[in-house]
C-alpha cells in the first residue's frame, strides 16, 4: 500500500487538489454541476538534486514548489468554476512575477513588519526608562526572548486578523470549506475508510499536516532561532530575519511531517495543537457536494498512481486539458 501520509493538497476556488507522491488531480465543481478533474504529474524540483531531499534543507523547496503548484492549479480553477471563454494565460514572465510578489507580500508582512513594530516598540520603552541608545545594540537574554516571543505573537495576531477579514468575503468561504472537505477525505483515506461521501462525512476537518498548522509552527520556531541572534539594529534585524527564514522554515517543515506520522506522540500534539485550533478558522464543514469534489481529485491520483483501480466515468464529469501537458484520462469518483 502506497505511504498514506503522502497525500494533501489545498482547497482551489468550487474545488480541491490532491497531491500525491508522482501525480497531481484538482477536481472542480463547473456551474452546471457537474465535476471536471485536471491530472497531470508532479515536476518536482528535487529530482535529480539529492541535496533538496536532504532533512532541514526540503522545506523550503517544498513550499516554494507548493506556492507555483497552488498559485497555478487556483487560476485554472477560477477558469472551470466561471466557465470562462477563454482560459487566463500568462506568460512566464508574468507567472514569476505574481508568484514573487505573492511572496513578497507574505514575507514582509508576516515576517518583516512585526520585527520593525516590535523594534520601535522596544525603542521606545528603552527611551522611557532613560536608557541610552547603545543598549539596543544588545539586549540582554531575557529581554531578547521576550522581543522575539512579541513577534511570534504579533505575527499570530496579524495571522488571525487577516484570516478573520478575508473569511468574510463569501467565495473565500466557499474555499474554507472545500479546505474542510479536503482534510475530511485525506483523514478517510488515511483511516482505511470507504471513499464516500457518507463515510467521509464523519471525518474531522482538521488536519495535523495543513498548511495553517505549518504557519503556526514557523512562528514558533521563528522564537527560538531568533533569539539566538538577538536585536541588532533595523536594517541587521530585517536581514537576520530574511537569512533565516529557510532554517525556520525547514525545521517547522520536519516537524509538521513529523506529526503526521507519530499522531500518538504528546510532544508532537502539544507542538501542532494551537495551529490546528486555527484551522477552525480556515476550514469550514463542507456540504455533501464538495465531500463529492474532493473524492474526485483524490480518487484521481490514486488511480493515477496505482494505488485504486479505476471505476466508470460518472455521466457528469468531463475530461479537462491539463495544466502544461496533454490532457489524460478522465478521472472517476
Amino acid at each position: 500500500m502506497t505511504d498514506r501520509t503522502a497525500y494533501g493538497g489545498q482547497a482551489v476556488v468550487e474545488g480541491v487538489m490532491i497531491r500525491g507522491k508522482d501525480r497531481v488531480a484538482t477536481a472542480v465543481r463547473r456551474p452546471d454541476g457537474s465535476i471536471v478533474v485536471q491530472r497531470e504529474g508532479v515536476d518536482s524540483w528535487s529530482k535529480g538534486r539529492s541535496w533538496m531531499r536532504l532533512a532541514f534543507v526540503r522545506g523550503t523547496p517544498a513550499l516554494i514548489e507548493s506556492l507555483r503548484l497552488g498559485y497555478r492549479t487556483l487560476m485554472w480553477s477560477a477558469d472551470q468554476a466561471t466557465e470562462g471563454d477563454e482560459q487566463i494565460k500568462l506568460s512566464p514572465m508574468q507567472y514569476n512575477l505574481t508568484i514573487l510578489g505573492a511572496l513578497a507580500f507574505g514575507i514582509g508582512f508576516f515576517v518583516v513588519l512585526p520585527s520593525l513594530v516590535l523594534k520601535l516598540l522596544f525603542h521606545h520603552a528603552g527611551a522611557a526608562s532613560s536608557h541610552s541608545s547603545l543598549a539596543m545594540q544588545f539586549i540582554p537574554s531575557v529581554p531578547t526572548f521576550l522581543f522575539c516571543v512579541g513577534e511570534g505573537v504579533l505575527r499570530i495576531l496579524m495571522l488571525i486578523g487577516y484570516i478573520l477579514v478575508i473569511g468574510r468575503m463569501g467565495d473565500v468561504r466557499r474555499i474554507f470549506a472545500y479546505h474542510g472537505a479536503e482534510h475530511k477525505v485525506v483523514n478517510a483515506y488515511e483511516a482505511g475508510a470507504d471513499l464516500t461521501v457518507e463515510a467521509c462525512k464523519p471525518y474531522s476537518r482538521i488536519h495535523p499536516r495543513c498548511g495553517t498548522s505549518f504557519l503556526f509552527l514557523v512562528f514558533i520556531v521563528s522564537i527560538l532561532v531568533h533569539a539566538l541572534i538577538g536585536v541588532p539594529s533595523p536594517v541587521l534585524l530585517v536581514i537576520s530575519r530574511l537569512v533565516m527564514l529557510p532554517i525556520v522554515a525547514g525545521v517547522a517543515y520536519e516537524l509538521i511531517r513529523l506529526a503526521g506520522r507519530k499522531r500518538d506522540s504528546i510532544i508532537l500534539r502539544i507542538l501542532v495543537w494551537p495551529g490546528m485550533l486555527l484551522q477552525q478558522l480556515t476550514t469550514a464543514e463542507p456540504a455533501d457536494d464538495q465531500i463529492e469534489v474532493a473524492i474526485s481529485s483524490l480518487r484521481a491520483v490514486l488511480v493515477d498512481e496505482g494505488v485504486l483501480q479505476p471505476e466508470p466515468e460518472p455521466e457528469a464529469a468531463h475530461p479537462a486539458p491539463a495544466l502544461g501537458e496533454p490532457s489524460l484520462a478522465p478521472a472517476s469518483s
